[in-house]
């Protein structure tokens, strides 16, 4: 684990100090030949990947269950509740942003710039929220499998359930900053109401809690989809 967080590091830090090297001092972003459309087009592919996998997980879960021959309709629902969940998250990232940005960067004139800030550290933060929304949902079906329609989550299990996805849009909002200089406000009321439902904690079941989540991030890709376009030219 050690080595793996070092080797994130060193990975991520590179690019923010222009991969200096002793003796040749440090490169411009303008120095950086890349080809941006298929820069972005690499990095929406471990986006698409990380929620592949998460339904993969609970998918294989569901499996698990069924092949025991004890499946439920509270698991069922929690399976439900995390492919819609998993959805959401594809549609807020896939629906216009990630193509409007993709021809950003392929137009600028300094796309390693962009690539560095917008791609190469701010999708981690997407990813790592996808990741977390993932073990929420794994969280979810084990606690309706053992606790049935009515089981409360933890506390634990609410951080992952409210977390992932508010770390997913606190990224998704940096994402934009960084491409257009906008603020999203409409991600910003959903991490504020992910926080707000935290209240209802121990006062429903844990899958409503986990509606709830996914009702937040289908409320942001709709405010999208409605929105008007995005430049396609990169903010001064």
């Amino acid at each position: 684990m050690v080595l793996w967080i070092c080797t994130v590091a060193v990975d991520l830090l590179g690019g923010a100090v222009g991969f200096y090297t002793p003796g040749l001092g440090k490169s411009r972003t303008a120095e950086w030949t890349i080809e941006g459309g298929h820069f972005a087009e690499r990095c929406q592919g471990f986006i698409l990947i990380a929620i592949g996998e998460s339904i993969v997980v609970i998918g294989a879960s569901l499996a698990s269950r069924l092949d025991a021959g004890s499946l439920t309709g509270a698991e069922i629902s929690a399976f439900v509740i995390a492919v819609v969940g998993s959805v959401a998250l594809w549609w807020v990232y896939f629906d216009r942003t990630a193509q409007d940005a993709a021809e950003v960067i392929a137009r600028s004139e300094d796309p390693g710039r962009i690539g560095r800030t917008a791609y190469h550290l701010i999708h981690p933060i997407m990813v790592a929220g996808i990741i977390v929304a993932a073990a929420a949902d794994a969280a979810v079906a084990e606690v309706a499998a053992e606790h049935g329609g009515t089981g409360r989550a933890s506390a634990w299990d609410a951080w992952l359930i409210l977390g992932g996805p508010a770390l997913f849009l606190i990224g998704h909002a940096a994402f934009k900053a960084a491409i257009w200089r906008r603020i999203s406000w409409a991600r910003l009321a959903a991490v504020a109401a992910l926080g707000l439902f935290g209240l209802l904690t121990l006062h429903v079941p844990a899958l409503v809690l986990a509606a709830c989540s996914a009702l937040a991030v289908i409320a942001v890709a709709v405010a999208d989809h409605f929105s008007r376009p995005a430049p396609v030219e990169p903010a001064d």
